[in-house]
């Protein structure tokens, strides 16, 4: 079986608030697809379409698939993680901040633990990104992910473990 690429409980102390990434239950399924519904529409819609039925099947697809956490900011959900974790990588497939969170630093925060933990096991963090959304794709080349190949309209990205 695979390393998670999270430990049980994350809690870092930064930016004067107390951070918590923890393991997802059925009572946050609610919560996490509202979160994906809210932060990823736009991009969605941008580079496929939206369609309400696709993305909820999708999204229980990967809510029971993949390890999935909740980002939580002095005991406040604000946030959702999704990684596949395999012997040879840590695949981020999701991460999200609601807005009244973004750009405080959290997902940075996150991603680093997430790279942490990958050098530990010695495993590369890969993930992927549309053009649609070059935000996330300036974040990650801003923590030394480099693109590996593009397939339209992913654009794939590695960190190789240090």
């Amino acid at each position: 079986m695979a390393a998670s690429a999270c430990s049980a409980a994350l809690r870092l102390n930064s930016l004067n608030v107390d951070i918590t990434l923890r393991p997802a239950t059925d009572a946050d399924r609610d919560f996490l697809y509202d979160l994906h519904c809210s932060t990823m529409r736009a991009v969605i819609e941008e580079t496929w379409g939206w369609d309400d039925e696709w993305q909820a099947r999708d999204f229980e697809r990967r809510f029971t698939g993949y390890e999935v956490w909740v980002i939580e900011v002095d005991d406040e959900r604000c946030g959702g993680l999704m990684i596949e974790a395999t012997p040879e990588s840590f695949v981020i497939h999701e991460i999200q901040v609601t807005p009244q969170f973004q750009r405080r630093g959290i997902g940075t925060m996150i991603i680093r633990s997430v790279l942490t933990r990958a050098a530990q096991r010695e495993v590369v963090v890969a993930l992927s990104v549309v053009p649609a959304n070059p935000g996330a794709r300036r974040l990650y080349e801003r923590l030394g992910f480099e693109v590996t190949h593009e397939d339209a309209p992913r654009i794939y990205m590695q960190h190789k473990a240090s």
